[in-house]
C-alpha cells in the first residue's frame, strides 16, 4: 500500500515566496494505490488540520484510547470514519448531502499507518526545504512530533 497527498496551490499563490500559512490552508487530495491500483481517497482544503486529525485519530487508536475516529472534510458534505477491530482498520464515506455510506477500503491498520507514515514524513520534510523557518510554526512541530510517535508505533518501540 502507498499513500501520496497532493496539495493543490492556489492561483494567487503563484509566483510568490512560500508562506507555510498560506500553504496550510490549500486544498489537498490524498491518494492510496493498492494492488497497482491508485485512487482518490478524500479530498479537502484546510489540509493541516485534517492530517493532524488524521494522526492524532491513529495515535488514540494505537494507544487504545478510542477504536474509532470520524474526520469531516472541508468544503464539502463528506465524513469519513475510521474503525478499528482485530488489527485491521474499516473506512468509511458517509456523504451528508443525501445520506449514503460507502466502505472505502478495508486493510491491515499497521500497513495503512505505515503508508500515512511514510507520505507524512516526505511532506514534512518537503515543508522544511520550502521553509527553513518551518519549525516556528506551531502546526509544523505537532506534526514532527505525530510522526515520531506513530514511527514509534509501526517499529514496535512504543
Amino acid at each position: 500500500m502507498r499513500m501520496k497527498f497532493e496539495i493543490e496551490l492556489y492561483e494567487d499563490m503563484m509566483g510568490k515566496p512560500f508562506c507555510l500559512d498560506t500553504y496550510f490552508n490549500c486544498r489537498m487530495n490524498i491518494l492510496i494505490s493498492q494492488n497497482g491500483v491508485e485512487k482518490e481517497f478524500c479530498t479537502s482544503t484546510f489540509h493541516s488540520s485534517i492530517l493532524l486529525d488524521f494522526a492524532e485519530g491513529l495515535i488514540n487508536i494505537y494507544e487504545q484510547n478510542q477504536q474509532l475516529f470520524v474526520i469531516e472534510m472541508y468544503e464539502s458534505t463528506y465524513e469519513y470514519t475510521f474503525t478499528y477491530f482485530q488489527k485491521l482498520v474499516t473506512i468509511t464515506r458517509y456523504e451528508g448531502y443525501n445520506g449514503e455510506t460507502i466502505e472505502m477500503m478495508k486493510c491491515r491498520f499497521d500497513d495503512f499507518v505505515e503508508a500515512f507514515v511514510k507520505e507524512y514524513e516526505r511532506y514534512h520534510k518537503a515543508i522544511l526545504k520550502k521553509d527553513s523557518c518551518a519549525f516556528k510554526n506551531e502546526d509544523y512541530c505537532i506534526k514532527r512530533d505525530q510522526i515520531n510517535i506513530l514511527k514509534n508505533h509501526v517499529n514496535g518501540v512504543i
